[in-house]
């Protein structure tokens, strides 16, 4: 009777990754990212997309994110202590932590992820004004 069209969840794609950050590698510091970016090490400081556009983030189960995310599109499957803006869509995946608020476009949760923070669902005029909170002064581009 009703047909409902749903979109295909990002972590079900295959997605290629224009640059990864491999188990065993740490980054300490802030994460400047272009293009679809794997993250399977750990991170130190907040992660920000360069440009917006249809890119996804990707943080692996075996990751360790503590620090600020700011991105399009964000798949999570390891842990992230921060919180999360995205003008697109976030996946919390099964398995996956979140310590932080979460304020995107579109929300997935597993029923087996676990999520200690808050949710907001951001429309396209207000997600800007929390983008220019977000944005360091100064992104020196590639």
């Amino acid at each position: 009777m009703f047909s409902q069209k749903s979109t295909p969840l990002l972590q079900k794609q295959k997605l290629s990754f224009k640059s990864t950050l491999d188990k065993g590698c740490t980054i300490e510091g802030n994460l400047h990212i272009s293009g679809n970016y794997l993250i399977a090490g750990q991170v130190v400081g907040d992660i920000f997309e360069i440009e917006n556009s249809k890119f996804v983030l990707y943080i692996d189960k075996t990751a360790y994110v503590k620090g600020n995310v700011h991105c399009t599109n964000l798949v999570l499957v390891g842990k992230l202590e921060g919180n999360v803006i995205a003008n697109g869509t976030v996946e919390v995946c099964a398995g996956s932590t979140i310590i932080g608020d979460i304020q995107s476009t579109k929300l997935h949760v597993d029923s087996n992820a676990r999520i200690n923070g808050k949710l907001i669902c951001l429309n396209g005029q207000n997600i800007e004004e929390v983008m220019k909170d977000m944005i360091p002064g100064e992104v020196v581009k590639p």
